[in-house]
């Protein structure tokens, strides 16, 4: 099994070395197997710090990402130092770059995306009070809940007002009267179960992921800053949403398709080290090639000496 491992890892980074030469840029590899506990951490920052000696004097260098999201804080200061040490950076997006992956590249020149690639919403992750640190929770699919109680709140009373109004004639000011009390008995049991801390600290969650996005939208002077993190934070309803390349170009984000058999490339390479459940960092890691010893010249035998003749007296 250990023999397996190697063998794909090194076919993996081969496959990357190539890239770098035919895409002429350095490139950086975060990859995340799906796992509860593999997402953009203190890991991701540490892989980045290990490799800070091979980060400097780079004019094209280019993250490939395929992650479900993370640490916003991390996202942002990752990118930060990217950008640092290199004239252009470009995301290549395979196949996802969910929340905190999308929250990188937003601080992209270019993000090459793949046919079945697709980013997501920013949502940044918070730990569930319950579950005492072991589980993550969405802000933003909580905070839709509580959206959701308010409009489901403004339905309620329009729906009795105008039963109000249609079965004895009142005017509307008197029928929103009346309503009110029906609107606020049925809407009572469901806003006991809010806790108000719980929806601050979403807000604030959200908040964080706001400001990140446009401070990273800002270093690329993207025109479409306000449209895409309004977009991103506000028009999708919940943290898996999926937004492929022709709806992320839409929303004004510098969005190429990947060259189709780059792509190909990267997707056999993904599925062969998906599989083995572990985390993938750093620039390729490929062995150096052995020298090729060179044939030793052979020696030209001398002719071996002729007995001397003597001549007789």
């Amino acid at each position: 099994m250990a023999d397996e491992r190697t063998n794909r890892l090194q076919s993996f980074w081969k496959v990357i070395s190539r890239l770098e030469a035919k895409r002429k840029s350095r490139i950086f590899t975060v990859i995340h197997c799906g796992d509860r506990d593999d997402h953009i951490c203190g890991p991701t920052f540490h892989s980045v710090l290990a490799e800070r000696d091979k980060l400097k004097n780079i004019d094209t260098l280019e993250l490939l990402l395929h992650s479900p999201g993370g640490d916003a804080d991390i996202a942002y200061q990752v990118v930060r130092v990217f950008r640092r040490h290199c004239r252009k950076f470009n995301v290549i997006v395979p196949l996802m770059a969910k929340s905190a992956g999308t929250l990188m590249c937003l601080g992209a020149d270019g993000i090459y995306m793949g046919e079945f690639a697709d980013l997501g919403p920013i949502d940044v992750q918070i730990q569930d009070p319950l579950e005492k640190g072991a589980k993550s929770i969405s802000p933003l699919d909580e905070f839709k809940s509580a959206e959701f109680l308010r409009d489901y709140a403004l339905e309620v009373l329009d729906f009795f007002a105008l039963m109000v109004i249609r079965r004895s004639g009142m005017s509307v000011k008197e029928a929103l009267h009346e309503s009110v009390g029906f609107t606020t008995a049925l809407m009572r049991p469901l806003y006991e179960q809010v806790d108000p801390l719980e929806i601050g600290e979403y807000k604030r969650a959200l908040a964080i992921g706001e400001q990140y996005a446009n401070r990273l939208l800002a270093l690329t002077k993207n025109p479409h800053q306000e449209q895409i993190v309004e977009a991103l934070l506000s028009n999708y309803p919940s943290h898996s949403f999926a937004i492929d390349r022709i709806e992320a170009r839409t929303l004004g984000l510098p969005v190429h398709p990947l060259d189709v058999g780059q792509e190909t490339l990267l997707l056999t390479a993904l599925q062969s080290i998906i599989p083995l459940g572990e985390s993938v960092y750093g620039f390729a890691k490929v062995p150096p090639r052995k020298p090729i010893a060179k044939p030793t010249a052979k020696r030209k035998q001398r002719p071996a000496p002729q007995p001397a003749i003597v001549a007789a007296r």
